[in-house]
């Protein structure tokens, strides 16, 4: 059985080699490597090239920039293996983690399996999928554990796909949180998911990421993205529409406060309009984050003041001892 695995590279010339040795030394051999080099203006596709010299198994594709998802698309269209992986190009992989999920994939009669992230930051590591065992669910139940995101992450990039899953799915491309755009779909098409607590996958935690950096109104496709997930859970999975409604408010008020931050920290950024919308969404369900069950602390803190209008809250953020707050504590964003 061969495994294709699907490499989105841009810009990523100091790691896309750890990356491709990572997957070219896994124990599992009957791999195909598709190298997607999206439109990268430093040394990247140098480095991939160099690299395909001693591995024969890699593909290269060469395309002009068009964001993560295109990339995973473009490697989609030319995949020949029964199984599909991802990895992000300046990412890296344990030597036998496709081995481990093909194993574990086959003893279940699962059509996805996936292992712990280790997000490895500049002087520390931290473990993001917490489960001290492995676990087998049916499909509901993998829907129900990605809401509640404990174990069963949104990630692409952790898992194992049998490839017939992707027949009619794809990313999609101009959009931020394409997995959360995307996970749920192919395991609403698995009959069974295997999660294995082994770490697998070293996720790279890189300054500068826009997920991480100052507050782009491109973030609020991660809104829609849950909207999606919710629209279809109330057709196909009733049973699982108010744990979904709990995320997508707390993506709101997540979105609100991330804008509040960029405002207090960069001062240059306005976010008006947006922010008094979401604003008035937070005040909408500000029930639901005062009295609700497994509200952060500061959501329940903050809700009330959506009473005052975003200018306010704006306004509270700027005050010193909330502003000292969110320089000395970054708040746990989406």
């Amino acid at each position: 059985m061969k495994i294709s695995i699907i490499v989105a590279a841009y810009n990523v010339e100091h790691y896309i080699e750890k990356c491709l040795k990572s997957i070219i030394e896994q124990t599992y051999k009957h791999l195909e490597i598709i190298v997607v080099n999206d439109g990268s203006t430093d040394r990247t596709l140098e480095v991939i090239q160099r690299i395909s010299e001693t591995d024969k198994r890699i593909v290269i594709v060469n395309k002009s920039n068009g964001g993560l998802s295109s990339a995973r698309n473009a490697g989609l269209d030319l995949v020949t293996g029964n199984y599909v992986g991802f990895v992000d190009g300046d990412d890296y992989v344990a030597t036998d983690m496709y081995e481990g999920l093909l194993e574990e994939m086959n003893k279940h009669e699962c059509e996805i399996a996936m292992c712990a992230v280790l997000k490895v930051y500049n002087d520390f590591t931290e473990q993001d999928s917490l489960m001290d065992h492995l676990v087998v669910l049916k499909t509901a139940e993998a829907l129900s554990a990605l809401i509640e995101e404990k174990y069963i992450k949104h990630y692409a990039v952790n898992k194992l796909y049998k490839a017939t899953l992707f027949h009619d799915i794809r990313y999609p491309e101009g959009k931020l949180y394409e997995d959360i755009f995307t996970t749920y779909k192919l395991i609403a098409c698995a009959n069974q998911v295997v999660y294995s607590n082994k770490i697998g996958y070293y996720y790279i935690q890189r300054e500068g990421s826009i997920l991480r950096s100052k507050y782009n109104v491109r973030k609020l496709d991660c809104i829609e993205a849950f909207s999606e997930f919710k629209d279809y859970v109330d057709l196909d999975f009733p049973e699982l529409s108010r744990k979904l409604l709990w995320r997508l408010n707390l993506s709101k008020m997540n979105s609100l406060m991330d804008m509040l931050k960029s405002e207090s920290l960069y001062g240059n950024c306005e976010f008006n309009e947006i922010g008094s919308r979401l604003t008035k969404e937070v005040r909408k369900n500000s029930l639901f984050f005062i009295r609700g069950n497994n509200i952060p602390t500061t959501f329940r803190i903050l809700a009330p003041f959506s009473y005052g209008g975003y200018p306010f809250m704006r306004m509270l953020f700027k005050t010193t001892i909330v502003k000292n707050y969110v320089h000395q504590r970054s708040l746990k964003l989406l």
